[in-house]
């Protein structure tokens, strides 16, 4: 299918969740959805696991403190068959806009830094899982499985792509989407403090500086991609909640104004916002800009050698307890995303929600 629109304009969020509050978050991305429907865009862009909110907390905590934050995040993170994620579907049908969403997913027992796109129709068109929680979000979220691996797909504004946090910097992420001729890219990127706090021995790329102006233009640069960076923001009361109370709280200032928008030659579009912005940051996208960087560098064609070089990618789902199926024995799968109901149509009439 060849896009229909090569010329529109999308949005990325650069504004704070509704922390450890499901109903709260669902508010702030409807708004946000329907703000962008209200600006004209076609597609928007949210932050990784923007419901309820990125668990920084678990970086800076110790175990024992943790714990009542991880009940608490348990209890708001989003099912995918949820009266919930029908609201936010709904809100993507009414505003006929393609919706980038990251959420903590609850699956049985078990969360996930999980991903839809979600079509102007209502429909999920793409649903993923972040392969390898980072460090210390082991603690709190599972592995993806291989078919919530794939991050492009075919759409009527063009191939489009979505990454968590650090998989924008996987060489191996990077080179399984540009083999699919990604060609608008979804940067969800968490709460991070910025360079100004960091502490030896912690690595230079574990702020949010180099993840904004190094990593993000450079995933723009290799694959040739529209790139649109989605980042949290976090205000003074946000800080008390996501800390124990009498715990030294540091300033709102250093986990903010890090939201950003590169070209497919990793030219920065937008301005880059002010400490205390909330709101989206907007880019006209022109498809057809991507062909001259694609053509000096595809690097999912021929800019390079399958010949020499080749990626194995398996996309098939390993259960803990398979079934048989036939009698030659074969193993029946079913697919994650029809086990946590996201095929599912939307089946009511659209409306229009704040």
């Amino acid at each position: 299918m060849a896009p229909v629109l090569k010329k529109y304009k999308a949005a990325a969020v650069n504004a704070e969740p509704g922390w450890f509050d499901l109903q709260e978050s669902v508010r702030r991305t409807i708004h946000w959805i329907n703000e962008a429907g209200k600006a004209g865009c076609k597609l928007i862009a949210f932050p990784e696991l923007w419901i309820p909110g990125y668990p920084f907390w678990a970086w800076t905590l110790n175990y024992q403190e943790t714990l009542p934050f991880i009940k608490k995040y348990r209890q708001n993170s989003l099912p995918s068959d949820s009266e919930e994620m029908i609201r936010i579907r709904e809100a993507a049908r009414a505003n006929k806009i393609y919706v980038s969403l990251g959420y903590s997913e609850v699956d049985l027992a078990s969360l996930y830094m999980s991903q839809v796109l979600i079509s102007p129709t209502g429909d999920i068109i793409n649903y993923r899982r972040k392969i390898k929680p980072t460090h210390t979000e082991k603690l709190i979220f599972g592995d993806g499985t291989g078919d919530t691996t794939a991050s492009v797909v075919q759409t009527e504004i063009g191939r489009v792509g979505q990454l968590n946090c650090w998989e924008n910097m996987n060489p191996f992420m990077k080179s399984y989407a540009v083999s699919l001729g990604e060609q608008v890219h979804i940067a969800a990127w968490p709460l991070l403090p910025d360079v100004s706090v960091r502490k030896e021995p912690d690595p230079y790329t574990n702020t949010a500086d180099p993840n904004a102006d190094i990593v993000t233009p450079a995933y723009a640069i290799e694959t040739g991609t529209f790139t649109l960076a989605a980042w949290q923001t976090i205000t003074d009361e946000g800080l008390k909640v996501n800390f124990p109370e009498g715990k030294q709280l540091p300033p709102r200032e250093i986990f903010n104004g890090h939201g950003r928008i590169f070209g497919p030659d990793g030219q920065n579009l937008v301005p880059h916002p002010d400490k205390d912005f909330q709101g989206l940051l907007f880019v006209d996208i022109d498809l057809d800009e991507c062909l001259i960087s694609k053509s000096l560098a595809d690097f999912g064609g021929h800019y390079m050698r399958p010949d020499l070089i080749r990626l194995l990618v398996d996309d098939k789902r390993k259960d803990l307890v398979v079934r048989q199926e036939g009698a030659d024995g074969g193993i029946a799968y079913t697919r994650t995303i029809d086990r946590v109901g996201l095929s599912k149509p939307l089946s009511r009439s659209p409306k229009s929600e704040e």
